[in-house]
């Protein structure tokens, strides 16, 4: 049914392009059925595997994809598809069905309230991505002509993401879903409570992130989620199992060009601790052993690795109809363990919920119920002594896999797992003199375009570089 509703959406959008007398109103079920599966394609994109992925120490691209995870800083192209993919995408498609049922003779608010959540999602990433993007009048050039958008800050990004949350959560507690998308959801089939926990979700994920930037928001937020139905179990996972061509992009990357291979940080962390998602994360090598290769190889070292014989992705993440997510209950559990630790000052509760989201990934994956026990028992699941918030950041780095970049978000917020400052003479020290990137520049495409707005934004924030934090970026 999906597969059909976006081949009949794209051949609709096809025949306005060469007939100036066709149907110009697209139905929307389809346009967000569309959106939700740009959101989804996001999660695999270049964005995510040559650099995301690399910079949070999961994986690593051979042949020429080795630059991103070597910290330089040669992909004007690569900015600019990223930028302008997510908003032709994503956003692109989520406006348009926002103008469609707000609109006289096909407003619903149901439908809008779902749009917006996609519309947040995207907007997030692509400011978590550059900073301060465009926003207010972002995605606006094909409806109202806007094509040299003001950019805004990223504070006033949040406050406005936050703020949508919230008000889609309320209309959505007591919608009807036969006003909702009955055949077209592909996330939770229409069922309005899984979106009510899934958007909730991600404004407590949204609250967290500007922990340091913003305390009173964040607060006050955190309280606000904490009062409404959360993703918990595994069924309130937002995730999808790709049907249109060859599935899940982890698989086209992991058995075409070029090759993954994952990283010995992920299989050290993974090993240290007998943890049982080894065997789903990565594949054995020829020999049948887990052996990882080190991020940020220069040439000659890299040459000499023996990287095609390295540990691949495993099947579990990689197969074709292996399960893409944008979010997973597991992470939510996270995310109140730390709040309960840094805000209500709660050691017991943090620990119920760090334990409750471990148990939850693992639960996901389908470990073996005697090997979950044997887990929970051992130390690492007890958030006992000291560095307590690391002990969380590593255990978010393990659970938002096949996110990774989530992850990256993530280690920005909190340094937490702590990837170490490239200091040896076989690693590249890039862009960054060998600290994990923070962000990705605007592009000369970009800057061409919009030049006064662009240099606004790069006033505010700081130099078009990089290592230049974003705003929520500041933990010391």
């Amino acid at each position: 049914m999906i597969g059909a509703i976006i081949l009949a959406c794209e051949k609709h959008l096809d025949d306005i392009r060469v007939n100036p007398n066709a149907v110009t109103e697209i139905d929307d079920a389809a346009l967000f059925t569309k959106a939700v599966r740009d959101l989804f394609k996001g999660t695999a994109d270049k964005s995510v595997s040559a650099f995301a992925g690399p910079y949070a120490h999961y994986l690593m691209l051979g042949s020429t994809h080795r630059p991103p995870g070597q910290y330089l800083d040669v992909f004007d192209g690569d900015y600019n598809s990223t930028f302008n993919g997510i908003y032709n995408g994503v956003i692109r498609h989520s406006e348009e069905v926002l103008q469609i049922t707000s609109k006289e003779g096909t407003k619903n608010e149901v439908r809008h309230a779902l749009a917006t959540i996609i519309s947040v999602m995207g907007f997030a990433k692509l400011t978590d991505t550059y900073g301060e993007i465009p926003y207010t009048e972002g995605g606006k050039g094909k409806s109202e002509g806007i094509i040299k958008p003001r950019y805004d800050t990223q504070e006033s990004i949040y406050k406005s993401l936050i703020e949508r949350l919230g008000k889609s959560i309320e209309v959505l507690k007591t919608a009807k879903p036969s006003q909702a998308y009955p055949n077209s959801d592909p996330i939770f089939d229409n069922d309005l409570s899984k979106w009510v926990r899934f958007a909730n979700s991600v404004r407590l994920r949204l609250a967290m992130r500007i922990r340091y930037a913003n305390v009173e928001l964040s607060k006050t937020t955190v309280t606000q989620c904490l009062a409404e139905p959360l993703m918990e179990l595994m069924e309130h996972d937002a995730a999808m199992i790709e049907t249109e061509g060859n599935g899940n992009p982890w698989y086209n990357i992991r058995t075409g060009f070029p090759r993954v291979r994952m990283s010995n940080f992920l299989i050290d962390k993974l090993q240290k601790t007998a943890d049982p998602r080894l065997a789903v994360f990565v594949a054995r090598d020829k020999d049948g052993k887990y052996n990882g290769i080190t991020n940020g190889l220069m040439d000659i070292p890299f040459g000499t690795s023996g990287y095609d014989d390295k540990s691949d992705m495993g099947l579990a993440l990689a197969s074709k109809d292996s399960k893409q997510y944008l979010m997973n209950a597991a992470e939510t559990w996270l995310l109140r363990a730390e709040a309960a630790l840094v805000y209500d000052n709660d050691e017991g509760k943090a620990k119920e919920y760090f334990r409750k989201g471990i148990e939850t990934s693992l639960k996901q994956w389908k470990i073996d119920t005697s090997a979950i026990n044997a887990f929970m028992e051992s130390p690492v699941a007890q958030l006992d002594g000291e560095n307590k918030e690391e002990q969380i950041g590593n255990q978010m780095y393990l659970a938002l896999i096949p996110n990774y970049f989530e992850s990256w978000t993530y280690i920005r917020r909190t340094g937490y797992p702590v990837i170490p400052v490239r200091t040896s003479e076989d690693l590249s020290k890039g862009a960054t003199n060998g600290i994990m990137p923070k962000r990705f520049k605007y592009s000369s495409f970009e800057l061409g375009a919009n030049e006064a707005n662009v240099n606004e934004a790069i006033k505010r924030q700081g130099p078009n570089l990089i290592d230049t934090p974003v705003w929520w970026d500041k933990n010391e």
